[in-house]
């Protein structure tokens, strides 16, 4: 695979998706193209946002169905934040998908070539397997009908008009189609590029501690002048790598601890109606169909949370990783002041990048078991209300 085929490969992705709803950062933005983003975030609310939470009058007083209908509403908000930090990032997105172009597009050793593909294969397996899950169940799922609410229609909803008439019904039923599809593709395009991004990331500091690795050897031994040319262009690399990393986390951590409580609260409260539907006797017998369907948002809702724990982590590994870099090279040939020199990249590494949750809290794999177990915690206060509360 060639160098700039392994970029499309890398992106494409994330590019077709995040095209769909305007989110694609352009070299030369049109109107429609700058218009498109707030007319996909303008739909959602419009269509799905607004009339699911006026819906939450008419469930008041049946504690399932206000739940049920929380943890749809909690991702559709979370949806429209993340268009707008987008579309109000997006010289931010731009800088970065010009480095990760201008990465693929230098010559590259195989060893550093299997680095950086290795990535890629992990961040496009992640966008694939997102978009189909999150699709596949929002396509799919049903709710319990009220019928004070407008059925018929993709999302039980409350519309100030009457949409019985079929003249009403036909444009709200496909404006909901058209919603649905922005939602769904927008909060899953964000996350998935997001890790493409920082996955990128990772691989370039591979590459760098690669080179690192490899800079002491004959010819740069017995000539200082290439030892310091070859050694100062990889410590500018891992500055911009940093700097690169700084961006992406001053940008988008705003985000990341909202979405952080919406996943633990949207596992606890589909948690919540699954236990509810087994154990309350009036609910009649649940289908497989409608149990698959919980579980497989359960598990789309805890997969999210994951890769931005396993990418954070990755992160803070590949980051460390780089001050034992030197230690595999042939360091003692070299001396003393070139054997120094190599100690200020050690000690940058003692302090790892992070991806954080609004500066609140890095993500790793440790954070996604304690936020595991809070979820687990609040599921069982919601049951412990339901079962004190009166029938």
């Amino acid at each position: 695979m060639e160098n700039s085929k392994g970029f499309k490969y890398a992106i494409a992705w994330n590019q077709t998706s995040m095209k769909i709803v305007g989110l694609w950062p352009e070299r030369d933005d049109g109107v429609v193209t700058k218009l498109r983003g707030w007319f996909s975030a303008c739909l959602i609310i419009l269509i799905i946002y607004l009339p699911q939470s006026a819906s939450v009058y008419c469930y008041w007083g049946n504690m399932d169905a206000v739940v049920e209908c929380l943890s749809i509403n909690g991702p559709v908000l979370i949806t429209i934040v993340k268009i707008i930090i987008f579309r109000y990032n997006r010289k931010v997105l731009q800088r970065v998908i010009n480095a990760i172009e201008e990465d693929w597009s230098v010559s590259r050793s195989d060893e550093e070539f299997a680095v950086m593909l290795k990535t890629a294969k992990i961040s496009r397996a992640i966008s694939v397997i997102s978009t189909a899950i999150w699709e596949g169940y929002e396509m799919s799922k049903r709710t319990d009908l009220d019928p004070r609410l407008s059925v018929g229609l993709l999302h039980p909803a409350y519309f100030p008009y009457d949409t019985k008439k079929i003249r009403l019904f036909v444009p709200t039923w496909i404006a909901q189609l058209i919603a649905t599809f922005f939602s769904m593709t927008a909060y899953a395009a964000f996350d998935t590029f997001m890790s493409c991004m920082v996955l990128h990331i990772c691989g370039q500091l591979a590459v760098v501690g690669i080179a690192l690795r490899k800079l002491i050897n004959e010819s740069t031994k017995n000539n200082p002048r290439k030892f310091w040319s070859e050694f100062s262009k990889i410590v500018e690399r891992h500055e911009k790598l940093n700097e690169l990393a700084k961006v992406i986390e001053d940008s988008f951590s705003s985000i990341l601890l909202p979405q952080m409580i919406i996943c633990t609260t949207t596992f606890c409260f589909q948690g919540f109606a699954m236990i509810s539907s087994f154990i309350n006797p009036l609910a009649g017998k649940v289908s497989v169909l409608e149990m698959l369907f919980s579980i497989v948002y359960v598990f789309y809702t805890v997969l999210h949370l994951f890769v931005y724990c396993y990418v954070g982590d990755y992160l803070s590994f590949e980051s460390s990783r780089i001050g034992e870099s030197y230690y595999k090279g042939n360091w003692y040939n070299l001396s003393v002041d070139k054997s120094r020199s190599l100690m200020f990249v050690g000690h940058r590494a003692r302090r790892p990048l992070k991806i954080t949750a609004g500066k609140f809290c890095a993500f790793s794999r440790n954070l996604f078991l304690v936020v595991l177990k809070t979820s687990f915690g609040y599921l069982s206060m919601l049951l412990a209300v339901k079962k004190g509360s009166p029938s």
